[in-house]
């Protein structure tokens, strides 16, 4: 641990240098109460993206204030759900699709499309929030996320699996995501945040994938020298079995992921014993109907604009033809929402209609050459829209996440970092836990331990890299490293290098045959997040309110 120290006294100076202004432009809660509505509404760092949730609050009756806030953590939740259902129902089988037409490898798929599809609520919200300025909710949501995987979904894992084998991607890949976590720690610090260094973090991942690639071929050479005596069976098809074999399991894996919607339906069901409901099981039943609810327009609206070609389910039973149709008529007037055009005009004629027009037009011509027992020629180009257009309804959910929890974060006087590490962090890494727990217990414990350090990396690198690119004004996006961050930070890179350690074979949880990850090493995990925990919150209440 004494490495954590020396990176503590590194970042330290920066924090001093850094934290003499306030990193939020909008100072809701340091006035007065009588004065918030008009601070809110005279300051446009305060306005939401869409809705002035925060300016609605503080505008509002005092005795209805707290109807608003119940309120907008029930939108927190829908919003969670959306943004869930959207990327596990329509974001991700576009990706698998398209990793499988342009013949990727399963690590190299795993580590790019598959790992922006299992990441997208963490990458769609974190580029979002920091388009809005809100760096600090970022890095909370970042190093929180990242802790809780590497932590409680690794350290259930080595439970589940009762140890694991250490191997050279999982070491490339705790030392590759060390190592991203410590330079961007140290970027942040020192304000250093800019297109140059967003490059950098790009192409580091690049190169991160590029030794996913070396090391798939190598396991691919290894498999065809095994099954040598297959006789005349070419090798590249060896190959390609050993490749469809593993994406299979890999789909298969993925519909087992547990979502906040499985989770709702659980836990509302009547007990098995008495066959009634308890209170909370009521209570949850009605939260069920609630989302279900606030999803069904959604679930119209994203059917009417997101065309599917994925192979796997295109039937005549399931109207496919029909309903890619349909989808093609609604893409276009997405796309115009996304930009904001339909409440523009070319000569006196509305965009929306042109839009309308233009949607109708592809989907006739789509319905009259699209077969209907099979995915038409064009489905690569089809494949390619339905994609585009998941991702617009990914980041439409994820921006008006982010909006909430900043007004809610702001109302109850909760610092950026903690919210991202708590709230956002939890709502998002639901489904990696449930997902690499069914791995460990279909024997792939290997592939699940490899994804607890590949995904968060994957998110920590794309995010502050496309993020910072894409920011629209970079002039206002100065970055300190704040306590709270620096907390994250260190307890992050003290289990990160533990885990190092301990599977190179040093320490004394390491004394079995070969190296190896023990399966007492998850409780010290869990311990060493626990105390993550703990320290956060009690920063939180009795920290210096300055630094919030």
């Amino acid at each position: 641990m004494s490495l954590v120290v020396i990176l503590a006294l590194l970042i330290q100076p920066a924090i001093a240098a850094n934290d003499t202004s306030t990193e939020e432009a909008c100072l809701y809660d340091r006035q007065p109460h009588h004065s918030r509505c008009d601070y809110v509404k005279g300051n446009s760092e305060c306005a939401g993206d869409t809705f002035d949730f925060l300016e609605y609050y503080a505008c509002a009756d005092p005795e209805l204030r707290p109807l608003y806030l119940i309120f907008y953590f029930f939108l927190l939740f829908s919003l969670f759900y959306l943004l869930g259902t959207t990327a596990d129902k329509y974001f991700c089988p576009q990706l698998e699709e398209l990793a499988d037409r342009l013949g990727l490898t399963p690590r190299v798929a795993g580590v790019t499309l598959l790992s922006l599809g299992n990441g997208a609520p963490d990458v769609f919200s974190g580029i979002a929030a920091i388009n809005e300025n809100q760096v600090g909710l970022v890095l909370g949501q970042l190093t929180g996320g990242g802790m809780f995987t590497v932590s409680v979904v690794a350290g259930g894992v080595l439970f589940v699996s009762g140890g694991i084998r250490t191997r050279f991607p999982l070491l490339r890949d705790v030392f590759m995501y060390l190592c991203g976590m410590v330079s961007l720690s140290l970027l942040v610090a020192y304000d250093a945040l800019s297109d140059y260094t967003a490059v950098i973090m790009l192409c580091y991942y690049v190169f991160f994938v590029a030794l996913a690639y070396w090391s798939d071929k190598r396991l691919l050479r290894k498999v065809n020298e095994e099954l040598g005596d297959m006789g005349d069976v070419p090798m590249l098809d060896r190959s390609n079995s050993q490749i469809d074999m593993m994406n299979q399991e890999y789909r298969l894996t993925r519909k087992g992921r547990m979502s906040l919607g499985t989770v709702l339906e659980h836990f509302s069901k009547p007990s098995e014993t008495t066959g009634q409901r308890t209170a909370i099981s009521f209570v949850i039943l009605l939260l069920k109907n609630f989302v279900e609810w606030v999803e069904a327009p959604f679930t119209f609206a994203r059917d009417c604009s997101v065309i599917n070609c994925v192979k796997e389910s295109w039937s005549p039973e399931n109207h496919s033809r029909l309903r890619a149709s349909m989808a093609l008529c609604g893409t276009p007037l997405l796309f115009g929402y996304w930009q904001d055009l339909l409440k523009e005009d070319v000569n006196g004629f509305p965009i929306w209609a042109v839009l309308l027009l233009v949607g109708i037009g592809a989907a006739i011509i789509f319905a009259a050459i699209c077969p209907t027992d099979m995915p038409p020629r064009i489905a690569p180009l089809c494949i390619g829209i339905g994609f585009f257009t998941s991702a617009i309804w990914v980041n439409i959910f994820a921006n008006q996440l982010v909006d909430v929890l900043t007004a809610v974060g702001r109302i109850l006087s909760i610092s950026e970092v903690i919210m991202g590490a708590t709230v956002l962090a939890w709502g998002n890494c639901v489904g990696d836990l449930t997902s690499d727990i069914l791995l460990a217990r279909n024997k792939r414990e290997g592939m699940a331990i490899t994804a607890c350090f590949a995904g968060p990396m994957f998110n920590l690198l794309i995010v502050m890299g496309f993020g910072v690119l894409l920011h629209s004004n970079k002039i206002a996006l100065h970055t300190s490293l704040s306590t709270q961050a620096l907390i994250s930070f260190t307890f992050l890179f003290g289990c990160l290098t533990c885990t190092l350690l301990v599977a190179f074979g040093f320490g004394k949880l390491s004394h079995s045959p070969g190296n190896r990850l023990p399966e007492k090493f998850a409780f010290f995990l869990w311990a060493l997040y626990l105390c993550y925990v703990v320290t956060m919150i009690l920063y939180e209440v009795v920290g210096d309110p300055e630094v919030k």
